[in-house]
């Protein structure tokens, strides 16, 4: 995905966020939080030049769904684009430490998602402010690499 793309994904998330009560929607606002999060990275990375924007959706490491002239989508193979999660798959390159920060705030939110999302741990407002404070860290870094009030939405 190119740049402004994942943008324009971060503010639609984040205004869906602000929407949802953490405590009483957490699934969903856990879900907006983590990919809200996973765009910023990705934006930060491309930004960087430590991944490349290509117009492509990675669906799983290595592979890629790539839009064709008739409008189809259609999966290929191709080198690292956009990471799924931190770690997956794993950046062979140096990162910059602001944008590593970015990572490490991500892993601290993902450490919630099976526990929380799909093992029936129930969410309690320390995890919610511990993955608010985590977003708002990757969102203070994003803002300062690719200002979101630049964005125009699609």
């Amino acid at each position: 995905m190119q740049i402004p793309g994942h943008l324009n994904k971060v503010v639609k998330l984040n205004r869906l966020r602000a929407r949802l009560d953490p405590l009483d929607d957490f699934e969903l606002w856990f879900w907006a939080t983590m990919m809200s999060g996973t765009h910023a990275v990705n934006a930060a990375l491309h930004r960087c030049g430590v991944t490349d924007p290509v117009e492509a959706y990675a669906m799983q490491p290595g592979v890629y769904l790539v839009p064709q002239p008739d409008g189809r989508l259609v999966p290929k193979f191709g080198a690292l684009g956009d990471v799924l999660h931190v770690g997956r798959p794993v950046i062979e390159a140096p990162v910059p430490e602001d944008v590593a920060q970015m990572m490490h705030a991500m892993e601290r939110i993902e450490e919630h998602r099976d526990p929380c999302v799909r093992e029936g741990c129930k969410p309690t407002p320390e995890i919610i402010d511990a993955c608010a404070q985590a977003h708002g860290q990757c969102m203070a870094v994003l803002n300062r690499l690719c200002p979101l009030d630049l964005c125009p939405l699609e």
